[in-house]
């Protein structure tokens, strides 16, 4: 089967024109559909597609003119995001400050739980040996309460 004779162009940019004068947002696949119906062939989807976004691309906007020296509204305005760039500078140091004495203070009772987990084998063994000797006197002093009686 022969491939379809190619459309220039400049005659798939005209569709485009046209079809965006009628539409506001013109879709490859609209784009196609309408080649298709006018010409009898849809065209290669990559050309379509490079077609459309060079015709759709964004320009640069123009640059704006430099304000007047003297001008009252931008020196407020200017005035007004230093004032909120001074806040936000002190709430970040707030922030800061908090959070570094939270930290100080979460590593003081880590090192106190490490000192009392070291200590603590050697607190359970005084504890049982002063259990034992506890219990060796109630027994010494249930045999002198016998010898007694």
């Amino acid at each position: 089967m022969a491939r379809p004779p190619r459309l220039p162009d400049a005659a798939i940019l005209a569709l485009i024109d046209e079809l965006r004068g009628q539409q506001a947002v013109l879709t490859g696949t609209r784009l196609r559909e309408e080649l298709a119906h006018r010409f009898g062939f849809r065209g290669g989807v990559t050309r379509i597609y490079r077609l459309l976004a060079q015709v759709t691309a964004p320009h640069p906007a123009p640059p704006r003119p430099a304000p007047a020296a003297g001008s009252e509204g931008l020196h407020a305005e200017l005035a007004a995001a230093l004032e909120r760039a001074r806040l936000a500078e002190y709430r970040e140091e707030a922030h800061q400050a908090r959070w570094a004495n939270e930290i100080h203070e979460l590593r003081d009772q880590v090192r106190t739980f490490k000192e009392a987990a070291r200590r603590l084998p050697l607190l359970e063994a005084e504890l049982q040996d002063r259990s034992r000797l506890l219990a060796a006197a109630y027994k010494r002093i249930a045999d002198l309460e016998a010898q007694l009686r």
